[in-house]
């Protein structure tokens, strides 16, 4: 539920730019108007020595009267908004190759000037797919030598993308287990109840760990109507790697500078062909960030979420308020201008 302050009928309003020029012509007339005779003055001083004072606070009471009652003219209210979803919803996990060659440095631009990994790449391209999915149930596992359960589906994705940020290489063992990643995402959808089940696996290498194999927990997943897209990512050939330290950042010499080495890209795209094919799914390749992101904006827009959504207002006036205070002002004024200040001509 929403609350909001607002105007019914907002174009009153202009009205309070009269006032000014209300108060301005009134205060020319009265001097216009105003004779002096010599044969009076005793009365004025004797009875009207507060005239001045009490002349302003009586126009300050006419002007609020007037100003409240232009503001009841435009009918404040408090609306009370509700909006009620109906989604088919999707259900997606995503599962993130965290090993150590996603210390790939292989995506880093000419023109950055601190190191970029792989890894660093895929968490901010999949955080921005989390982003653009605020409807969807969406869950995550890392893998490396073994597949770890970050987050089971939800719609925290404030918590979803925090644990994001904390992944990093070496958070378990090495290796890259494809088929546990696999069957542990089918394993957190198989009791779901979406209409659409996603697992979108993003990897830089081929299956070489774990207790179960990829085609298999694929078979699984099919039976299940899970779809799988896979991501394969890096260049082809020889790259360099960072070394990560204890804490999975990129680990300095005694002189400070980041420990590399040049190592050959083991990607398994066959593999990754295979199981995308087998869940009706699809494979794609990215050697840079913007195919990275170019391949989750496109899996975004398969993969659309039904959404019929009904919105509710009610109204709660306050117009009756402020006439009610302008008409006690307007009283008040009048009871002090003739009977408690009362003019003597």
């Amino acid at each position: 539920m929403i609350n909001a302050f607002e105007f019914h009928s907002k174009e009153f309003l202009w009205l309070l730019l009269l006032l000014p020029v209300i108060a301005y012509v009134g205060k020319r007339c009265k001097r216009q108007a105003t004779l002096s005779f010599p044969h009076t003055e005793f009365l004025k001083k004797a009875t009207d020595f507060h005239r001045p004072q009490s002349q302003r606070f009586l126009n300050f009471l006419r002007f609020s009267a007037l100003t409240l009652l232009i503001f009841a003219l435009a009918r404040p209210q408090l609306v009370h908004r509700f909006t009620e979803s109906n989604s088919s919803g999707v259900d997606i996990m995503l599962a993130v190759d965290i090993s150590s060659s996603m210390m790939g440095l292989d995506f880093q631009e000419r023109n950055e000037r601190k190191l970029i990994t792989r890894l660093d790449i895929a968490k901010q391209v999949t955080d921005e797919f989390i982003q653009n999915r605020p409807n969807d149930r969406i869950g995550m596992c890392a893998f490396a030598g073994d597949a770890y359960l970050i987050s089971p589906v939800t719609m925290n994705h404030d918590w979803l993308e925090s644990n994001l940020k904390r992944l990093h290489v070496g958070l378990v063992e090495d290796g890259t287990a494809i088929g546990n990643a696999i069957a542990m995402c089918a394993n957190r959808l198989k009791n779901s109840e979406s209409k659409t089940k996603l697992i979108v696996l993003l990897t830089d290498g081929g299956n070489t760990a774990g207790n179960i194999a990829p085609l298999i927990a694929t078979e699984m997943a099919a039976a299940l109507n899970i779809k799988i897209y896979t991501i394969g990512i890096g260049k082809k050939g020889v790259i360099l790697f960072a070394c990560p330290d204890e804490q999975g950042n990129i680990a300095m010499d005694p002189f400070g500078q980041p420990v590399v080495i040049q190592a050959q890209a083991d990607l398994d795209e066959t593999l990754l062909e295979a199981i995308a094919q087998k869940t009706d799914g699809q494979f794609f390749r990215a050697e840079n960030k913007k195919q990275l992101s170019d391949i989750y904006t496109k899996i975004d827009q398969l993969e659309k979420t039904d959404i019929k959504v009904k919105q509710f207002a009610t109204a709660e006036d306050f117009f009756i308020w402020l006439i009610g205070c302008a008409l006690l002002l307007l009283l008040l004024e009048c009871f002090l201008r003739y009977l408690k200040f009362q003019k003597i001509p």
